[in-house]
């Protein structure tokens, strides 16, 4: 047997609308992100399900970036500003 192929999911969800909105958690105060997906939904149709995909991609994003490199400057403010509003602490 030989190897025949190798498959890379690292951009398994590339593409998916989500990926873009879990800036509503990473960049956004609660009354930011109301605006934000206000403008979104304006411009395009998104579901419930969009949302809660992005809220995942905003956790994930913030554990990977504190895990990384912590909360000091500026990318590790943005991870654990993320966590604090996905998590509401």
């Amino acid at each position: 047997m030989r190897l025949v192929a190798v498959l890379d999911f690292g951009d398994l969800c590339a593409g998916d609308p989500a990926t873009d909105l879990a800036a509503a958690w990473m960049v956004f105060d609660a009354e930011g992100r109301r605006r934000f997906r206000r403008r979104i939904e304006s411009l395009r149709a998104t579901d419930a399900a969009d949302w809660a995909r992005a809220r995942g991609w905003a956790i994930l994003m913030g554990t990977a970036i504190v895990d990384a490199i912590g909360v000091e400057g500026p990318i590790g403010r943005v991870g654990a500003h993320a966590l604090v509003e996905v998590l509401g602490v």
